[in-house]
């Protein structure tokens, strides 16, 4: 079945993880960010002071995950949803009136948990359980929901704040996610694709009985694959979080990065099809070693870059990593452990990226009080990626054995 084909006859359940997807970006660091300055100033927080304030409020939410995460195996995607964009709505909603920082704590807090955290992972879950042969397909397209986010909401807070206060705009957001998505999702979502939650996927490679949680924590390859996952987010989300003084140090207009975004979405969307195509002729399991190596390149070109046209070319080259490394991983889950559990497996997975995105902004921020820049930041970094993407491809024969539990 070519990509059109699919869409034809699938489009309602994948415009609904889109939408999932797209909701979501209100609590993703690529949007929150563009409030650090007037949060700071609001509060008069150094920037370690609000990345550490950001790093705890995001590990709170990265602990409840864990658990919240389960629901998506008891409840429909249509409820699960609904019931994430009315409380991130809620909490969008605190961050404009919110007048301590016990109060922003707790907002964060809260998007974190329903924006980065539950959103995307009911999406991610739903599509590789109700899609098999085409799950592929499906992960990356649904996935277009946060690249669509990524490249639209950054810039236009960015622009609509010459007009507008900051906490105007999060009242903005409260009321776009009520009045746009909540319905809209409700719509594509209400009716569930079959199969729904098989305890087997015929013409699929994977195992034959489904893994439950607590068997697939024992598993050592369950915990590689977490190393991959802990590299994108915490490289992508310091980035987007201290995109400020990254921009300040380099000397660049405050808009470089956020007019960058369009471009990294378009080359993510791109990157992800061929991803989707890819998992589904040759697996995810086989694609995994070769997603974190172009991080690791994309890092150095922030670090050595002296214009602003490298964040044409860094963003070009990260795009590929971020735009099939959501469809890989949330694949390779499904192919090693079956799907019946998938949604508490996939939870720590969850668990695991939030608190990778939460370290981030915390440690680069004492980093930065410190004086090591996040050139240096990045330069060492870049070293890790390679490394990972190493170690992986060692452990790949070992990855593709299709294995039952014990």
């Amino acid at each position: 079945m070519n990509l059109f084909e699919f869409l034809q006859r699938n489009l309602r359940w994948v415009a609904g993880g889109f939408l999932l997807g797209f909701g979501s970006s209100f609590g993703q660091t690529f949007f929150i960010a563009q409030f650090s300055s007037q949060i700071r100033e609001t509060y008069n927080l150094s920037h370690g002071d609000f990345g550490s304030i950001y790093m705890l409020a995001t590990l709170a939410s990265a602990a409840s995950i864990i658990y919240l995460g389960k629901i998506v195996d008891y409840y429909r995607p249509v409820v699960v949803g609904c019931i994430a964009i009315v409380i991130l709505a809620g909490f969008s909603f605190l961050m404009s009136w919110h007048n301590s920082i016990i109060l922003l704590g707790v907002s964060l807090f809260g998007l974190r948990l329903f924006g980065q955290g539950l959103l995307p992972h009911t999406s991610q879950t739903a599509m590789s359980r109700w899609f098999h042969g085409s799950r592929g397909k499906a992960l990356s397209l649904a996935s277009f929901g946060n690249m669509a986010g990524e490249a639209l909401l950054p810039l236009a807070a960015v622009s609509l704040m010459a007009t507008v206060s900051w906490r105007g705009l999060w009242s903005g957001a409260g009321i776009t996610l009520l009045v746009v998505f909540l319905p809209l999702a409700y719509l594509t979502l209400k009716k569930d694709r079959t199969p729904e939650n098989p305890l087997t996927s015929s013409g699929v490679s994977g195992p034959s009985v489904s893994w439950t949680r607590k068997q697939a924590m024992a598993d050592w390859r369950f915990w590689v694959v977490m190393t991959a996952v802990l590299a994108v987010p915490f490289l992508v989300t310091g980035l987007m979080f201290h995109q400020v003084p990254f921009m300040e140090a380099k000397g660049w207009d405050k808009t470089a990065i956020p007019s960058y975004l369009p471009i990294y979405a378009a080359a993510g969307a791109v990157f992800s099809i061929l991803a989707g195509m890819l998992i589904d002729r040759f697996s995810a399991v086989s694609l995994l070693p070769l997603s974190v190596l172009p991080l690791g390149v994309a890092v150095l070109v922030f670090a050595f870059a002296g214009e602003e046209y490298f964040l044409a070319i860094g963003f070009t080259i990260l795009a590929i990593t971020a735009g099939s490394w959501g469809a890989i991983a949330s694949a390779v889950l499904a192919e090693l452990y079956g799907t019946a559990h998938l949604g508490s497996i996939r939870a720590i997975y969850s668990a695991m990226m939030v608190f990778a995105s939460a370290l981030a902004p915390g440690l680069m921020g004492v980093l930065l009080d410190r004086g090591i820049e996040l050139d240096t930041q990045f330069a060492f970094s870049s070293l890790y990626c390679f490394g990972l993407g190493l170690v992986l491809f060692l452990v790949r024969p070992y990855l593709q054995l299709v294995r039952s539990p014990a």
